[in-house]
């Protein structure tokens, strides 16, 4: 059998990474059989195999964010990828793409900080090697998404709108553009400006119908759904969120937890007992099915709060939420359920949980000082 060249199993592996950014998992099972296929023949060189590994890791990523299970057991599998750092010298590219992807691996899991850390560690290593500038946009992307997540709506909107204008100039990038609107819209969101993320999220919502990407109509749907909540227009967030339901099932997607949890809140606001009693069902074993160890914390706390007001079903879910790290969750539903308690006069409680949010403020603000220093 003749020997490969490397630098030729190196451009394949390119092609198989472009094709996870766009978000093509046709092309990308391709490529990577493709590749495992010829990686025994390459020629020895240490640099493409460790490449090799890392996006190994990053495939199964991507398929565990796309739909329940396929990843496996992806965290013995993030336990092979952190062998790597310590058997092999990393430097440069294979640096960068460690730190990268562990940071992702980590925000898959919903530990905000340690996924920050590994970013911007990442952001160190980005300029110490040649890369174009669409790399640097998924990782401006990738970035701006946990500081969104952490409620720092200066570094999101920033990180968003850098990835943005790059991806617009590389027309294969649509779906990221429409991930950046995303992002965009959920930080108006955060800075009271639900008008301003409506204008956003409909034109992911054009966009996404365009291109014909059902998970990203459903993601637009449920985004707009959520800014109708944050309106109190009630009727047309359920209306909306119900849509994200059907797309979603559409492609098994992994966010029909979240879409459920969405959508039970609303109902609860409705007080219509019934669907929510339902909906409530409906979306534990989905979140169990799932593993959405999220949605499993809200849903406690919607019980809790609407069907059997129980504190301590409240109390863990502000203890997984602190203990995540997601302190902007803790102060938007430390208000929401201290305002909820007030209103029935269960003033004790509900004093409980605006320190709880005045507490994720404080952490919030800290955090912000820190980023900028």
């Amino acid at each position: 059998m003749s020997v490969i060249p490397y630098d030729l199993v190196a451009t394949k592996m390119n092609f198989w990474y472009k094709a996870l950014v766009n978000n093509w998992p046709d092309k990308a099972e391709k490529t990577k059989n493709e590749v495992r296929e010829i990686i025994n023949s390459m020629e020895e060189n240490q640099d493409a195999l460790i490449y090799y590994s890392l996006l190994e890791f990053r495939h199964q990523l991507q398929l565990d964010y796309l739909s329940s299970g396929a990843g496996g057991d992806l965290e013995s599998r993030f336990r092979e990828f952190q062998a790597l750092r310590q058997t092999q010298t990393l430097e440069g590219m294979l640096e960068y793409y460690y730190n990268f992807f562990a940071g992702m691996y980590h925000f898959r899991q919903k530990e905000l900080i340690h996924a920050l850390n590994f970013y911007r560690t990442a952001e160190n290593q980005l300029n110490s090697f040649d890369c174009d500038e669409v790399e640097k946009a998924e990782f401006y992307f990738k970035l701006s998404e946990v500081y969104y997540h952490m409620k720092q709506t200066f570094f999101s909107m920033n990180y968003a709108t850098r990835a943005y204008n790059i991806f617009k100039n590389h027309e294969t990038y649509g779906e990221r553009m429409i991930q950046c609107q995303f992002i965009i819209a959920g930080n108006w969101l955060d800075k009271m400006y639900p008008e301003k993320a409506l204008h956003n999220l409909n034109t992911a919502l054009e966009e996404s119908l365009k291109q014909r990407a059902t998970h990203l109509s459903g993601t637009a749907h449920m985004n707009i759904g959520i800014c109708y909540n944050q309106l109190e227009e009630l009727d047309k967030s359920s209306n909306h969120l119900k849509k994200a339901l059907n797309l979603y099932r559409e492609e098994n997607h992994s966010f029909l937890p979240k879409a459920m949890f969405n959508l039970t809140h609303v109902k609860a606001k409705q007080t219509e007992w019934n669907e929510v009693n339902d909906l409530y069902s409906e979306g534990y074993e989905l979140a169990e099915k799932y593993r959405d160890t999220d949605v499993l914390a809200k849903l406690k706390m919607i019980k809790g709060l609407y069907l059997e007001y129980d504190m301590d079903l409240i109390r863990d879910t502000f203890k997984f939420f602190e203990e995540k790290g997601m302190y902007a969750d803790m102060e938007e539903y430390g208000v929401v359920g201290a305002e909820l308690l007030e209103r029935e006069e269960k003033v004790h409680d509900a004093l409980e949980l605006y320190r709880v949010a005045v507490s994720a403020r404080r952490q919030i603000q800290r955090s912000g000082f820190e980023h900028e220093n």
